[in-house]
């Protein structure tokens, strides 16, 4: 290729000529990348997301709560959650506490003591909160409750109830979350992916979470064999990978 001649189509020339270097540069670079390349983080070593926003706190059983009426001093009152779900007031008697957020029970107190003081204005504090489950059953070692601890995963739970029998069908395990207006909002947690491949979990459990761990269907089917087979052929074998009934 011949330049041109002239310093101004020169100068042009070469502006082409860089261009088309710094293009097949570019070009190079679009390859596979090499072994010291940077490499993408594999999802078990992912951070967990940051935590959702909890639900508005209702009270519980074994709360502590300080009530405290702003222009009637006399009637305030540290009262705990009874068994039944009950508080006892002079100036109201007793209320139903339980699954009320605090801001609901002012309003009741307000509602109920009007009767007897002038333009109450009152103040719940929880000082103190009750113990709070987590309730497990299924294929898990000690069914039952455990104590909810802050921030609490799923196999956390599991481990505390003993771990996950052998006949766990750990890719279909059923968690029920308490929702407002005493519902409950269900879904189906793969913990498989947690326990063989290391996959984070994201799920934090609330209080009185309910965790269901479903059998497998070889499980299933050595049940259905003991309840109905196995009392007439106490020799046939369990049912498993390559084992059929006669």
């Amino acid at each position: 290729m011949t330049p041109p001649r002239g310093p101004r189509l020169a100068r042009t020339f070469t502006a082409v000529v860089l261009l088309a270097v710094v293009t097949a540069v570019a070009g190079c670079a679009k390859k596979s990348p090499g072994p010291s390349d940077p490499v993408a983080p594999i999802a078990a070593l992912l951070p967990p997301r940051d935590p959702e926003p909890q639900p508005e706190y209702r009270i519980r059983l074994n709360d502590e709560l300080d009530v405290k009426f702003q222009y009637q001093p006399d009637n305030n009152e540290h009262v705990p959650v009874r068994p039944d779900g009950k508080i006892s007031l002079p100036s109201t008697g007793e209320l139903t506490a339980v699954g009320l957020t605090p801001v609901e029970l002012e309003k009741l107190i307000v509602e109920k003591s009007s009767a007897h003081l002038r333009n109450p204005e009152v103040t719940v504090v929880v000082t103190h909160l009750g113990e709070q489950r987590v309730y497990i059953g299924g294929e898990v070692m000690r069914p039952g409750f455990i104590v909810l601890q802050p921030d609490m995963t799923l196999l956390q739970a599991v481990l505390q109830s003993g771990g996950f029998k052998r006949s766990a069908k750990l890719d279909s395990v059923l968690l029920l979350t308490p929702a407002p207006g005493g519902t409950f909002s269900a879904a189906r947690v793969d913990m498989q992916q947690v326990v063989e491949d290391g996959v984070p979990e994201r799920v934090r459990l609330h209080p009185d979470s309910v965790v269901f761990v479903p059998q497998t269907w070889i499980a299933e089917a050595n049940d259905v064999v003991d309840e109905w087979v196995r009392g007439l052929f106490p020799a046939l074998p369990k049912v498993g990978v390559g084992t059929s009934l006669p």
